[in-house]
């Protein structure tokens, strides 16, 4: 019994030696994984992404959402719709498409690689200018599109100038492009919202609000010259179109 007693021990070693070196030689199960893109930073909303808010990361697949998205070159320039956490993956469905609804008030060139504003850079505003159709190219300009303001007002000498000089100085209309290459952010019917700077916000509050007109000229794709006009009134007018002047008649 002895025996019998030592050769059930050898065995059962054996078979445990057998089965420990059996599970070491046997590699573990391979984890599939995928690479995608993910926030490498927090990512506001209303950001447009640069190549700096991004990182190649690899993921479980089995854990990766469907629409993620794989390549940089599909996020860079897109404009985040929602917040975007560190570490989660970028889907097309936060990001603005083309239609230019979505829109950020500082652009990704005047940002540095942290975010923020560069120094120097504009104090860039968006503000809303309400144009009628009719002033604003017919109502054909869309979000995307650069244009110049033409505001016109009736300009009287006696409000205006503190000194006016009665043999010189004159009621007239008095036209003028005040400010050009202004890009258009949004649209809603007849509002548009354009990017300026503080200071400019300003003045263009003081002249909506001085009962002028204002229109909107839509430029051409890159169409980047300047127009180097003066202003128009009917002094600088009459030369050019030799319009008659009136005379009084006496019956």
């Amino acid at each position: 019994m002895l025996i019998v007693g030592l050769l059930f021990a050898v065995g059962a070693g054996a078979t445990t030696f057998f089965v420990a070196n059996t599970a070491k030689s046997e590699a573990p199960a391979a984890i599939p994984t995928s690479n995608i893109i993910v926030a490498a930073r927090e990512i506001p909303a209303k950001t447009q992404i640069t190549a700096a808010d991004l990182k190649l990361v690899k993921m479980n697949s089995e854990v990766v959402p469907p629409a993620a998205l794989t390549r940089p070159e599909d996020a860079v320039g897109k404009i985040t719709i929602v917040g975007i956490s560190v570490g989660e993956p970028i889907l097309p469905t936060k990001l603005g498409g083309p239609n230019g609804q979505v829109f950020v008030v500082i652009p990704a060139a005047s940002l540095g690689s942290d975010g923020n504003p560069l120094p120097g850079s504009p104090n860039y505003r968006a503000m809303s200018i309400t144009v009628p159709d009719g002033q604003a190219a017919g109502g054909s300009i869309q979000p995307g599109d650069i244009v110049d303001v033409l505001f016109s007002f009736t300009f009287d000498p006696v409000k205006l100038i503190e000194r006016p000089n009665p043999t010189k100085n004159g009621a007239d209309v008095s036209a003028r492009i005040v400010l050009e290459r202004v890009p258009i952010l949004a649209r809603t019917l007849a509002v548009y919202t354009i990017r300026t700077d503080a200071a400019t916000a300003e003045r263009i509050g003081y002249i909506q609000a001085s009962g002028g007109s204002m229109q909107l000229l839509l430029r051409g794709p890159k169409d980047d010259r300047s127009t180097g006009t003066t202003g128009a009134t009917f002094k600088s007018i009459y030369p050019v179109f030799k319009f008659e002047i009136p005379e009084k008649i006496t019956p």
